[in-house]
């Protein structure tokens, strides 16, 4: 794993964030990588 980096985000989107987490583990670089992957496949459907 490189370096972590801070990024400024809204608590409203934390908040999302932490929704749309499948385990309580899963981190927010995993979600962010996650849904990253699920909207580039998505693209290439079209």
């Amino acid at each position: 794993m490189e370096d972590p980096t801070t990024i400024q985000i809204e608590k409203e989107t934390r908040k999302k964030l932490k929704e749309l987490r499948i385990t309580k583990r899963e981190t927010y670089d995993e979600i962010l990588n996650r849904l990253m992957k699920n909207a580039t496949n998505s693209k290439n459907k079209d």
